[in-house]
């Protein structure tokens, strides 16, 4: 039996060699493909929990004002105690009630009521006339109120210097009544006059009972008391009788009721 020696062909055993090659390819582009699966997988895991993360962070924290609002309600706060340090700085009261100021400004309420508020304000086109028309009032008011106190001043000096003549002529008139009072009389020597004899009038004898009654009773009240002694004589004033006494008290010739007083220098007699 003849035996076959097998012959190695080039061509055969390159084909053998390159066999296994081919069979490793796919297995090494699964793997890769296996490894960047996980890269992904990891990176996409990763993200996620990135974002559950930040998602957390944002539900526990507080909602706050944006900041185009938050300024103005950081203003307001400022604003009120600038003012109040300024009053007790200079001994004064404070300004406002700061707790009442943030409660109407809203300065610590809820974000929609803060931004509410501020928008308010934004939302304002007229704000800049008013503060103008404001101004304008104000300048207004105090020129009239500046003209009314020259008014009033004009009309109390005017008063004033009325009054002052006034009492400057009763000062006057009060110096010249008392240098008047205080000038002594100069009497005038009078010119004698002829004496005419006096009519007797029909009731003269009564005049003379009345006397000598009156006399009467004064000597009977003397003994009584002396200190109630009365003298009388019938005088003549102006033409009319009387009875006077050394005190000059004049007396009514029928009644003998005291009438007044005589005086001497006018020759008359006042009443009492």
């Amino acid at each position: 039996m003849s035996s076959v020696t097998p012959v190695s062909s080039p061509v055969a055993s390159k084909v053998v060699s390159k066999a296994p090659k081919k069979a490793a390819a796919p297995k090494k582009a699964a793997a890769k493909k296996e490894v960047k699966e996980k890269k992904v997988s990891k990176k996409e895991e990763k993200e996620e929990k990135e974002e559950e993360k930040e998602e957390t962070v944002k539900k526990s924290r507080a909602p706050s004002l944006p900041a185009k609002y938050n300024k103005f309600i950081q203003y307001s706060f400022y604003l009120i105690r600038a003012m109040n340090k300024k009053c007790l700085e200079a001994g004064e009261d404070v300004l406002l009630d700061e707790e009442k100021f943030f409660e109407k400004a809203n300065t610590f309420g809820e974000i929609p009521v803060m931004q509410e508020f501020v928008e308010e304000f934004l939302s304002n086109k007229g704000i800049g006339k008013e503060m103008r028309l404001y101004q304008t009032d104000k300048k207004k008011g105090e020129k009239l109120a500046a003209k009314e106190a020259e008014k009033a001043a004009k009309a109390q000096a005017k008063a004033d210097e009325k009054a002052e003549k006034a009492a400057a002529k009763a000062a006057a008139k009060a110096a010249a009544k008392e240098a008047k009072e205080k000038k002594p009389k100069e009497k005038k020597p009078k010119e004698p006059k002829e004496k005419k004899p006096k009519e007797k009038k029909a009731k003269e004898p009564e005049v003379e009972e009345a006397v000598q009654n009156l006399v009467a009773a004064a000597t009977n009240d003397s003994a009584q008391d002396e200190e109630d002694e009365l003298n009388v004589k019938q005088v003549n004033i102006n033409g009319k009788d009387y009875l006077m006494d050394d005190e000059k008290n004049v007396y009514d010739v029928d009644t003998h009721e005291l009438v007044g007083s005589y005086v001497e220098d006018r020759n008359e007699v006042v009443t009492v």
